[in-house]
C-alpha cells in the first residue's frame, strides 16, 4: 500500500484491535488510528476522513451499524471493511448491500485479514483515479452545457430526481449511485451534435433528427474509457429507448430495456417539458403531468410512471435534497 493511505480500526476489544493494527503495520505504509468504540471513531472520520474504516458491529454506545451509516453519509465512497461475530452476520450481509465493501467473520485467521485488507485497500487506492475521471466527466459537462445553451443543470436535475426515484423503489445505494451517475452524463454524446442543430429555433428535418439520436451512441463512445461508468453505459446508451419499442439508438422494449434507463426515462422526459428549449418554451405543470399519464406504458414504463406521479412532491429538483436529508439512514 502507498504511503497517504489512511485506516481508522473501530473495535472495543484491545486484543483484537491490536491484532488489526499488528498486520497493518507490519505489511504497509499506510497511517493507521483506532478507535475503542463507535462514537470515538465518528470523531475521528469528521476530523481524518480516513480512506478505509475496518470496524466491529457490536461496541457499546453507539455501535459499528450505526457508525458505518453515519460514515457512509459524510463519504459515500468510504471503503468499509466490518468485523462480525456469528450473531451479526445476516447484519454484515444486509450492509454490504447499502454500500459496505466486505464482512470478515470473527475468529478470522491472519491470512484472511490479509487478504481482506489488501483487497479494500486496492478499492481505496482506486478511488483516486475516480475522481481524476469525475473531474474529466464534469469538464465535458461543462463544454456540453457551453454549447447547448437549453441544458444549463438538466443532468444534474435528472441524476438528482433518478436517485430520489430508486430510493423511493428501494434500491441499494450502489444501485442507487449508478443510476445518479448515468442521469448525469446521459446527454454527454450531444457534444457530438452540430451547435446549429442543438440550437435550432423550430422543428428538425429528418436529416437533423438522425443526427440527434446518434447521442446516446456518441455518449457510449465517450464513457467508455471512464471504469468507473463501466456500470453506468447501458444505461446511459438506453434512455431513449420507449417501452412499446418505438424508441433508439437500438429499437428494444419492455423488459429489455436496463432498467435503470427506464427510471431515467421517466425524469429526463419531466425535465425536458419543464425546461425553455431552442423550439418551444416550457409546459406547464398540468400539461406535463397529462403527456407523462398518457405516454403510461408507451413510452415510459407504467410502474415508474406510477411511482413517480406518487411522490412528485418529494422528487421535485427543488425537493430532492429534502427527501434525501430525511431518508439518508434508510438507504445508505
Amino acid at each position: 500500500m502507498e504511503a497517504g493511505v489512511k485506516i481508522l480500526v473501530a473495535e472495543d476489544e484491545e486484543p483484537i484491535r491490536d491484532v488489526v493494527c499488528s498486520v497493518l503495520k507490519q505489511s504497509t505504509d499506510a497511517h493507521v488510528d483506532t478507535a475503542e468504540n463507535g462514537s470515538v471513531a465518528y470523531q475521528k472520520m469528521q476530523a481524518c476522513q480516513p480512506d478505509v474504516l475496518i470496524t466491529d458491529l457490536v461496541m457499546p454506545g453507539m455501535g459499528g451499524e450505526e457508525l458505518v451509516q453515519r460514515c457512509l453519509e459524510l463519504d459515500p465512497d468510504l471503503t468499509v471493511l466490518v468485523m462480525t461475530g456469528n450473531g451479526t452476520i445476516d447484519k454484515a450481509v444486509s450492509l454490504m448491500k447499502e454500500g459496505v465493501f466486505d464482512f470478515l467473520t470473527k475468529p478470522f485467521s491472519l491470512e484472511d485479514l490479509q487478504s481482506r485488507i489488501d483487497r479494500g485497500v486496492q478499492r481505496a487506492k482506486s478511488l483516486a483515479e475516480v475522481q481524476g475521471a469525475r473531474e474529466a466527466v464534469d469538464t465535458l459537462m461543462n463544454a456540453l452545457e457551453s454549447k447547448d445553451r437549453y441544458l444549463g443543470g438538466h443532468g444534474k436535475r435528472v441524476s438528482e430526481m433518478c436517485g430520489a426515484l430508486t430510493r423511493l423503489a428501494g434500491w441499494s445505494r450502489h444501485q442507487i449511485r449508478i443510476v445518479e451517475y448515468a442521469g448525469l452524463v446521459h446527454d454527454v454524446g450531444k457534444i457530438g451534435v452540430p451547435e446549429q442543430i442543438l440550437n435550432k429555433p423550430g422543428p428538425l428535418t429528418p436529416e437533423e433528427m438522425e443526427l440527434v439520436k446518434r447521442h446516446p451512441i456518441y455518449s457510449r463512445e465517450i464513457l467508455e474509457p471512464v471504469r468507473f461508468l463501466e456500470e453506468a453505459l447501458p444505461l446511459v446508451y438506453h434512455h431513449h429507448e420507449r417501452y412499446d419499442g418505438g424508441g433508439y439508438p437500438d429499437g428494444i422494449a419492455g423488459e429489455d430495456i436496463p432498467e435503470g434507463a427506464r427510471i431515467i426515462s421517466v425524469c429526463d422526459t419531466y425535465d425536458a417539458m419543464r425546461s425553455t428549449r431552442s423550439y418551444r418554451t416550457s409546459l406547464p405543470e398540468h400539461r406535463i403531468l397529462e403527456i407523462i399519464e398518457k405516454e403510461r406504458g408507451k413510452q415510459l414504463d407504467a410502474r415508474y410512471v406510477d411511482l413517480f406521479l406518487e411522490h412528485l412532491d418529494e422528487i421535485r429538483p427543488e425537493n430532492v435534497n429534502q427527501i434525501h436529508e430525511e431518508s439518508v439512514f434508510a438507504c445508505v
